[in-house]
């Protein structure tokens, strides 16, 4: 049975924050964080400590943006808008390479697999 995963689009200002793994999945490298909830917790509590746990940052959740069945993981994504509150970026999580902000103007030169379509229209970056 695959695990269900949250994944949070987190924003401060026009940037957006993605992590590496150092193990990547397939062609999927740059991503955005995010991590399997636990048996005990919501997909908004997954989404808030694995973002927490990977890069040192808190966040306030915004909304839902959808789920999917990822095309190269096979896993149920579920996709929440994020908003920075506080931190400093650390890698605190043991299978990650790299965490920075990117403009989400750049988004699509970091990531090598599809990104989900809801999160391309809610930055901007499908041509209309």
């Amino acid at each position: 049975m695959n695990s269900e995963i949250a994944i949070g689009i987190v924003l401060k200002d026009s940037d957006v924050l993605i992590v590496k793994r150092k193990q990547s999945e397939g062609d999927l490298q740059w991503q955005f964080p995010g991590g399997v909830i636990e048996n005990n917790e919501s997909e908004l509590q997954a989404v808030v400590r694995e973002i927490y746990e990977e890069t040192g940052c808190e966040i306030d959740v915004v909304k839902p943006l959808g789920k999917r069945l990822h095309p190269y993981t096979k896993k149920i994504i579920s996709y929440w808008i994020c908003q920075y509150r506080n931190g400093n970026l650390v890698i605190s999580d043991d299978d990650l390479e790299d965490v920075k902000w990117i403009n989400k103007t750049d988004l699509l030169q970091y990531f090598t697999t599809s990104v989900y379509e809801p999160v391309l229209s809610y930055l901007g970056l499908l041509n209309p």
